[in-house]
């Protein structure tokens, strides 16, 4: 899939005008739970996110966007990203809600208001939501990754497969 999302983010950067760099290879993700712990070091937050998804199991599930639309934030540089409806991402709001609850569950902070998405890139401005064909693939793995903001640096430290 990763393909058809980078060819989407160049032909969505040219048809808007935007500048901005795509988000390619192993930076094409979708992020179910950012997780941090204030007081502890980042080697105890990857003992803990290993320990909360060691033997979860959960079967495969297939996902769907076929939207994009930028998020607002208060910065000079706004993620454009792909969206589902309610009822093709439903299946990846129930997986990231059980893996939240087992990261809570050894000690680890979650981010709340999980919307799911895949960013293409991080534009200098904001586009209104779009419709787009469907880019659909069954989910079978997760990974923990370590992502360095603001260097566009991306760790994979352990993947787990879905059953």
């Amino acid at each position: 899939m990763r393909p058809v999302i980078e060819s989407l983010g160049a032909t969505k950067r040219r048809a808007h005008g935007l500048r901005a760099r795509i988000i390619t290879g192993e930076r094409v993700h979708n992020t179910l739970a950012p997780a941090y712990r204030p007081d502890a070091s980042l080697e105890d937050i990857i003992v803990r996110a290993k320990q909360a998804a060691d033997g979860f199991a959960h079967p495969a599930f297939r996902v769907q966007f076929n939207s994009t639309a930028s998020f607002r934030h208060g910065a000079q540089r706004y993620p454009l990203v792909l969206r589902g409806s309610d009822e093709d991402v439903s299946s990846l709001i129930s997986f990231q809600r059980k893996l939240a609850a087992r990261m809570r569950r050894v000690g680890l902070q979650v981010e709340a208001g999980f919307t799911p998405h895949v960013t293409l890139m991080w534009a200098d401005r904001c586009i209104e939501e779009y419709p787009i064909a469907p880019i659909a693939w069954t989910v079978q793995e997760f990974v923990l990754t370590i992502i360095f903001q603001g260097i566009s640096r991306h760790i994979h430290v352990a993947r787990w497969p879905l059953d």
